[in-house]
């Protein structure tokens, strides 16, 4: 069944209208380097990807969940109703997960994202929410200055010619900045081809080096006026001497393996081998993967580059990553659903209902961290007996769930934790000692 039939839209033949984007021919791109498809550099250049995966997984994996503001301008989390159901299942065969990564991959790829909302009748929250890759959308029908009404929208394998309309209402569009036009962004990786062609060109010739190259590693010489050594035939020094260095030092029969050779008529052993320093080529492999990184403004020692990584900035660099690193995405995200997702759903502003990521896990520390500062900030344990048994996955006891109070802690101004006991009319009173000249007299 094709998305059109699934959707409800019925195929359209082709009709004259102005075309905003003609169909993508990826074979008539193929004709030059600097003219490649997007998706193409991205699956080819492992430091697109490497740089595109991490923002796109570290993203997704935060979780979107949703609030609700209250009298005294708190916020309490939702934790059922249909926007929160259609969050945690946006459809039958895409996990929350999925739906955000994809999201975040079209928008780091492309600068454009689309996301088709509708009713499901048999979805839990009544709803559906489907991506569609931007190379789906091949045009838009009245456009105008700030928006558009309907997408053209033409699946990978469908014949040529076939498209459908989408009303621009049942879209959500997350697109960047472009200073030419307001309704879509501008890929960043038309900012990254010059680079990613010199790689390109760069494994070409690696390629070619390994082809036509000849495999030899290393090679011997020896001086014009050494003795001569080719006569004799098979029986010659130099036909001995070749045998006897195959035997020791190459081949699977080598006995000397790893070994030093004993050179003798004043022969030299001479390497040729690749030496990727003198080449630069790991200096040109780590400026691209640095290059790709600037342009995605994600520094660079995330994504692996290690020169001048220690325990402490990368650290450091960890808790940027969901402020300054990712905090701009996530913002953009968030307000964007908050203004079409919510009212669309619930009916209601998104001022009273809205999403929020959850970074509140990936800026707390780690376990230790967090008791630390727990600790210091409230003065006394903050965790039960079964509450930390349940951290263990170990079944409570009786008696744990109480906080354990310390006999030398106080609280609220009193200056003897430990309560005098209460006094006994009868019990014997403590003999006093006798005193000389003011002095007490033990005897």
């Amino acid at each position: 069944m094709g998305l059109a039939t699934w959707l409800g839209y019925a195929p359209r033949p082709p009709k004259a209208v102005v075309r905003w984007q003609q169909p993508v021919d990826l074979a008539a791109i193929l004709d030059g380097l600097m003219r490649q498809p997007v998706d193409k550099l991205w699956r080819e250049q492992p430091h697109l990807r490497t740089v595109v995966d991490f923002i796109a997984r570290n993203i997704a994996q935060l979780g979107l969940h949703v609030y609700e503001r209250d009298a005294h301008d708190g916020r309490n989390r939702v934790r059922d109703g249909p926007l929160t159901a259609l969050l945690g299942h946006p459809n039958a065969d895409t996990t929350p997960y999925e739906l955000i990564r994809d999201t975040v991959g079209s928008m780091c790829l492309y600068d454009n994202a689309f996301w088709l909302v509708g009713q499901d009748r048999a979805a839990p929250s009544g709803w559906f929410i489907r991506h569609i890759p931007s190379t789906w959308i091949i045009g838009t029908i009245g456009q105008g200055a700030f928006g558009v009404e309907r997408y053209k929208v033409a699946l990978p394998h469908a014949a040529a010619g076939q498209w459908m309309e989408i009303p621009a209402k049942e879209m959500i569009v997350f697109h960047g900045w472009n200073p030419t036009d307001p309704t879509s962004g501008v890929s960043p990786v038309h900012a990254l081809k010059a680079v990613l062609a010199e790689q390109i060109h760069a494994q070409a010739f690696r390629d070619q080096m390994w082809n036509n190259g000849g495999r030899v590693g290393t090679y011997l010489t020896r001086p014009a006026d050494a003795p001569d050594w080719s006569s004799g035939g098979d029986q010659s020094p130099r036909s001995r001497f070749i045998a006897q260095w195959k035997d020791s030092y190459a081949g699977d029969s080598a006995t000397n393996g790893g070994g030093t050779p004993l050179l003798e008529d004043g022969m030299e052993l001479k390497s040729i081998a690749f030496n990727p320093r003198e080449s630069q080529w790991s200096e040109s492999v780590k400026l691209s993967l640095e290059t790709v990184a600037q342009v995605f403004q994600v520094n660079p020692t995330m994504v692996g580059v290690l020169d001048n990584a220690n325990y402490s900035n990368v650290r450091e660099f960890r808790r940027m990553l969901y402020g300054d690193t990712l905090g701009p995405w996530l913002i953009q995200f968030e307000q964007r659903i908050n203004a079409t997702l919510v009212p669309m759903i619930l009916g209601r502003s998104g001022s009273e209902v809205y999403t929020e990521f959850n970074i509140q896990s990936k800026l707390t520390g780690s376990f230790e961290e967090q008791g630390a500062v727990m600790q210091q900030a409230i003065g006394s344990p903050w965790m039960t007996v079964n509450e930390g048994r349940a951290r263990l996955n170990m079944s409570s006891v009786d008696g744990g769930d109480g906080l354990v109070r310390p006999l030398n802690v106080t609280q609220n101004g009193s200056q003897d934790p430990i309560p005098a006991a209460p006094a006994d009319p009868e019990a014997e009173a403590p003999a006093v000692p006798p005193k000389k000249n003011g002095v007490a007299v033990h005897v």
